[in-house]
């Protein structure tokens, strides 16, 4: 009979092995998504798309911010045209 070897540990098999998705940064999970390095999981989505509903509020409050804090010069005085010498006031031409 043949003899049995004992079995050998797959170093491959931890390259191949289940990212723990919870405990990534939300920038690495997105970088392993856009990479194809793993599929996300539903949970996964949840936690991306969560993050960046919040990145966007937090831009909105920073561009409100900004917009309170400069001062309101966009308020332009209506301001009237320089008069021609010799020009007729308030008449159209062909009237």
């Amino acid at each position: 009979m043949a003899k049995k070897q004992a079995p050998q540990p797959r170093e491959a098999a931890n390259e191949n092995a289940a990212i723990e998705q919870d405990a990534l940064s939300l920038d690495a999970l997105a970088k392993g998504v856009i990479d194809r390095e793993f599929r996300p999981r539903a949970n996964t989505v949840r936690r991306l798309a969560e993050g960046v509903l919040a990145l966007q509020a937090d831009l909105k409050k920073a561009r409100k911010k900004a917009k309170a804090v400069t001062p309101k010069t966009a308020k332009k005085k209506n301001k009237k045209l320089a008069k021609i010498p010799g020009q007729k006031t308030g008449q159209k031409k062909g009237k």
